[in-house]
């Protein structure tokens, strides 16, 4: 897909965003997603992997997900890309834990709030509820998995606006992003 220049700005932006300042190397990378892009997703779920430390392995003819020293971006950083039913809760209490550090965000969870019995959707809601002067984003990645990470509210306003800007030339899938609230329900 050719990316016009408004998409080409948008995407250098949002992955600066993401990942708390620009990498020339991990831009090219989601830029080639998109541009190379030969499904009505263009791209776009791969730039999502490739931002959360999930990118495939461009040499493997059925692009699993290359291995750690591979990746452009530490796993689990700055962005979380999850399996709606994959994480278990230790799993995303590190997950948080990373994306917090990443960010140098200040909160305390009151992990006792959260139960096993439930899943990343009831924990996505919980943790927003929990949060103070902070939001969740996720962003559509065209799959049940969630995309997500925790920022200020302009942030998060800039994010949807860039991910808006950089997925409107998209033909055959229209994406979405937003914020998380405490009533939400998957």
């Amino acid at each position: 897909m050719a990316l016009n220049m408004e998409q080409i700005d948008a995407l250098k932006n949002f992955c600066a965003l993401i990942l708390c300042g620009h990498n020339e190397e991990v831009f090219r990378r989601c830029r080639e997603c998109m541009e190379n892009a030969d499904d009505k997703y263009g791209g776009i779920p791969e730039v999502l992997y490739v931002l959360s430390g999930n990118d495939s392995d461009p040499d493997d003819p059925f692009e699993n997900t290359a291995d750690e020293e591979s990746q452009l971006v530490k796993l689990q950083y700055y962005f979380i890309s999850s399996d709606a039913g994959a994480p278990g809760l230790e799993d995303f209490f590190w997950f948080i834990e990373n994306v917090k550090t990443a960010r140098g965000l200040d909160f305390a969870l009151d992990e006792e709030r959260f139960s096993d019995d439930d899943c990343i959707v009831e924990w996505l809601a919980e943790l927003s509820a929990q949060l103070e002067d902070l939001y969740i984003v996720d962003f559509d990645g065209a799959s049940e998995d969630y995309h997500f990470t925790i920022m200020n509210k302009d942030n998060c306003e800039k994010a949807m606006a860039l991910f808006k800007k950089m997925t409107a030339g998209i033909e055959g899938y229209s994406y979405s992003s937003f914020l998380i609230t405490a009533d939400f329900e998957g």
